[in-house]
């Protein structure tokens, strides 16, 4: 029975592992990994394996991907495989990871590799400017990055990325998406003003643009004070810094609000009743709780269950990483991004508005306009 997913490194080893210790104890089958590299090599693999009648049993999936998947009548609802496991407790699932795998009231697929947004931050370097703590709102990260900048490193480093430019977005109590009236919301005043405030965090030279992975590289030599990241960054660069690395939740705005990432898992229905069994039994072991507080002790994504938080062997990772606990409090308010196959191309143009933005070649208001009348196009 074959996985596809994309998992690598740290996490693709942990995961190897947990493969392996479900193959011993269900010698009826085989999981099979099948690693494919990137999620852009997924995604066109699993376009290509549904047009030739042939999917894997089961795959990573992103919101929007699961949307056309499940209209065109490919998948297997999980709340179908879940009709008399008395035993899974889908109410011990955060409830923002069941919101995130529904679709017209039916839960389609189940939460898999899921994570936030952080701050890492060089502790030392904040320290000799007076700061104890990481600021809590944008107001105080502002006033941070003027005073490191000050001291002749940079504040900060960003990729352009849609996923913070969102979290800032509902802070501000903003939408990115309407998904009844089909209508793009990030344009809106309170998405303009996100935008200008990163802006002039360029504009300022506090901040600067830094594809990819480069940036966290930037911090690791010390050359940028502060950087946002996805928490499983913690895992590749936690023993790597010679200076004391903090790692703190990103700051918040009028109201609380972070966005989730990450993929879940999807089931394809041209599938043998063997291959079904297997199937849920596989991702009923990886959602238990002690194997959550496994996975995410070793990878740092975040344990779906709040049981697993509660396990003595998670309270220990917890108490050896005392920033992660703040983390995981954001999920009481956190959020999605729309779960449609519209927002596939609305999150593109919206990258590319950004982008527009920060390399100062548009106003904000302009290029977030053009990037929501691109959509509105798109779609009649």
């Amino acid at each position: 029975m074959t996985f596809w997913h994309v998992l690598s490194g740290p996490v693709g080893k942990k995961l190897d592992v947990m493969i392996n210790d479900f193959n011993i104890a269900h010698p009826e089958g085989e999981i099979k990994s099948v690693q494919m590299g990137s999620y852009d090599a997924l995604a066109q693999k699993l376009m290509g394996a549904l047009a030739a009648n042939d999917p894997p049993v089961i795959a990573q999936m992103y919101e929007s991907w699961t949307d056309q998947f499940y209209r065109a009548g490919y998948l297997l609802p999980a709340q179908d495989l879940l009709a008399g496991d008395t035993g899974f407790a889908l109410n011990d699932i955060y409830p923002v990871f069941i919101e995130d795998n529904i679709y017209d009231s039916m839960l389609v697929t189940l939460p898999f590799n899921k994570s936030v947004p952080v701050f890492y931050y060089n502790a030392d370097q904040l320290q000799a400017i007076g700061y104890q703590n990481f600021p809590g709102d944008w107001v105080g990260y502002r006033r941070l990055c003027e005073k490191i900048d000050s001291t002749g490193v940079w504040a900060t480093s960003w990729p352009v990325d849609v996923w913070y430019f969102s979290t800032m977005l509902y802070q501000s109590g903003g939408a990115l998406y309407d998904v009844a009236n089909h209508r793009p919301l990030f344009n809106s005043p309170e998405g303009v003003k996100v935008l200008q405030y990163l802006c002039r965090l360029v504009r300022d030279s506090l901040f600067y643009l830094n594809p990819g992975f480069q940036r966290q590289d930037e911090f690791l030599a010390g050359n940028v004070a502060t950087i946002p990241a996805s928490v499983v960054s913690w895992a590749f660069m936690k023993d790597r810094p010679s200076f004391t690395m903090g790692v703190a939740p990103f700051p918040q705005g009028e109201l609380k609000a972070v966005v989730i990432a990450g993929t879940n898992i999807g089931f394809f229905r041209n599938i043998s009743q063997a291959q079904k069994k297997l199937a849920w039994e596989f991702v009923r072991f990886f959602l238990q709780a002690a194997n959550q507080a496994r996975w995410s002790a070793a990878t740092y994504y975040l344990p779906v269950r709040r049981s697993a938080t509660i396990l003595p062997e998670y309270q220990k990772f917890l108490d050896e990483n005392p920033a992660y606990r703040k983390v995981l409090e954001q999920l009481d308010y956190a959020r999605t991004e729309p779960k449609t196959q519209a927002w596939f191309t609305g999150r593109i143009y919206l990258g590319e508005a950004l982008e527009e933005a920060l390399r100062l070649e548009r106003s904000p208001e302009d290029a977030l306009n053009n990037a929501a009348h691109r959509l509105i196009i798109e779609q009649e």
